[in-house]
């Protein structure tokens, strides 16, 4: 797992919470900037700041450390894009709505297959 991608989960974890990134640098004890490199994946994590966000940001340490997306999608979303906000209300879901969604994405795919697409 990259720095970026751990800085995406901040990032995520933090809007979920409604919490800006001044907000959430002063609880850290940083400062905008840095909590901006952080998200960016330019400035490196260490555990102890991992630890903090998890509990400032209600978190689970192993949500920064859990892929973002699977190993077999080839493309990285940007933040903002539909696909990681997708991606964020899908990690929401429980197992069975989950298996929902994967059940609609193969009937979309189905569907596309049987008109050529």
């Amino acid at each position: 797992m990259s720095t970026k991608d751990i800085g995406r989960k901040i990032q995520m974890a933090r809007e979920e919470r409604g919490m800006s990134q001044e907000q959430l640098a002063r609880l850290m004890g940083c400062s905008q900037s840095a909590l901006s490199n952080y998200e960016k994946g330019k400035r490196r994590l260490y555990l102890s700041h991992l630890e903090k966000f998890s509990e400032i940001l209600d978190k689970p340490l192993e949500y920064f450390m859990e892929e973002l997306v699977s190993p077999s999608v080839e493309t990285t979303p940007e933040p903002g894009s539909e696909l990681l906000k997708l991606i964020h209300l899908i990690y929401q879901l429980s197992d069975e709505q989950v298996k929902d969604v994967l059940c609609y994405v193969d009937f979309l795919r189905w569907k596309d297959n049987r008109r050529g697409l």
